[in-house]
């Protein structure tokens, strides 16, 4: 909820007050060159008529504030929210119209009079951003229909509208150092396997005593949890500008992006995002951290930068690397590569050992072409 003051306005006559004023004139000059009264009287009403007009939209006290509720401040794109507006001071008697602006990167989609002085507009996020709700524009129309009065009341309020996430096949990731392969996920709870016994020490509690251990030792020991390895993830988004044709198609590829990070977090991959010049962008370390990536999201943009090799800087201890954007051949030693080109170089980089596709519209469609079943 939001309730802002700040107000600007402005008066102006309608065609019909400035003909009203007119023709009234004219009268009354033509009354009095030919000496006709009733001309003149004539001339004299209308000019009444038209004062009475501007000097009863001028006085009548307008709505000084308005009161905006949404019913949510994040969105995915693509998805609409509920704005009430509401008027709040002055009268709502000569009010026209009452209408919320929207930035660009909104829509309207129908605005509904919940009642004299409440405004219930649906907006739609075309588009991944940060975009803006307001501020209110209240038209008020005269008596008699003679000046109209336009008033800008109160500020604007974000709407987030972060990349929609689409469900991808997960990876089954090969063990880096040779053997079976590794599931999609680190599995956990492994019962004694996961144990590593130790002397017991002082402060340690002795629910904690290893009784098979403390035999086979001699001496009591406690049970110390094995700390389970993670799987690693690199996932490096090309922000520079020349490497998507257009926004729309850069939007795609932060979707993409953000589909990608999410499977792999489902999936128990730790996962840094970087940009093609290795800039951090963010690390996710579980689901629970999506809902912040997702917002680091929406406020992504372009820029120019050259991509380079080393932006894999920290793919040395991943288990795989993931780019969305413009290929560019990675060094000596990196892990098993997907790529997701908006190039058209996908089939350069399969020829080169990458699982590569071309990113189109259906980022579930092109991540299922790019890992093709080999990593199941």
């Amino acid at each position: 909820m939001a309730r802002q003051a700040r107000v600007r306005g402005r008066f102006a006559l309608t065609g019909r007050g400035v003909a009203t004023l007119g023709v009234g004139a004219a009268l009354a000059i033509a009354g009095a060159l030919l000496g006709r009264v009733e001309l003149i009287f004539v001339g004299v009403v209308l000019w009444a008529v038209a004062a009475f007009g501007i000097v009863a939209l001028l006085v009548m006290p307008a709505p000084a504030a308005v009161e905006r509720r949404l019913s949510e401040r994040r969105v995915a794109a693509g998805d609409s929210i509920r704005v009430t507006t509401t008027l709040r001071g002055g009268s709502t008697a000569y009010v026209e119209s009452a209408e919320e602006s929207v930035s660009s990167g909104l829509e309207s989609e129908a605005a509904v009079e919940a009642a004299s002085r409440t405004v219930d507009l649906a907006v739609r996020a075309e588009r991944r951003g940060v975009h803006t709700v307001g501020p209110m524009r209240v038209r008020m129309l005269s008596p008699f229909l003679v000046a109209r009065r336009e008033r800008v009341l109160g500020g604007h309020d974000e709407v987030v509208a972060v990349p929609p996430v689409v469900g991808l096949e997960p990876l089954r990731v090969p063990a880096r150092s040779g053997g079976e392969a590794r599931g999609s996920a680190a599995t956990s709870g492994q019962g004694e396997d996961d144990l590593i016994p130790r002397p017991y020490g002082p402060g340690d509690s002795t629910r904690r005593v290893h009784w098979r251990a403390s035999a086979h030792h001699g001496r009591l020991m406690v049970r110390e949890e094995e700390p389970e390895s993670r799987l690693v993830a690199l996932v490096l988004l090309d922000l520079e500008h020349s490497s998507w044709r257009s926004r729309a198609a850069f939007d795609t590829g932060v979707s993409a992006c953000a589909s990608v990070v999410g499977m792999l977090a489902a999936e128990g991959f730790v996962v840094s995002v970087v940009d093609a010049v290795g800039r951090d962008i963010a690390e996710v370390d579980s689901p629970t951290g999506m809902p912040d990536f997702l917002l680091t999201c929406a406020r992504l943009e372009r820029h120019r930068g050259i991509a380079s090799a080393s932006a894999y800087a920290g793919a040395r201890g991943a288990d795989v690397v993931v780019v969305i954007g413009r290929f560019v051949d990675p060094p000596e030693g990196a892990p098993t590569c997907v790529l997701l080109a908006s190039d058209g170089a996908h089939d350069t980089a399969a020829e080169r050992g990458w699982h590569a596709a071309a990113l189109t519209g259906d980022a579930a469609g092109s991540w299922g072409d790019a890992i093709g079943g080999r990593f199941r």
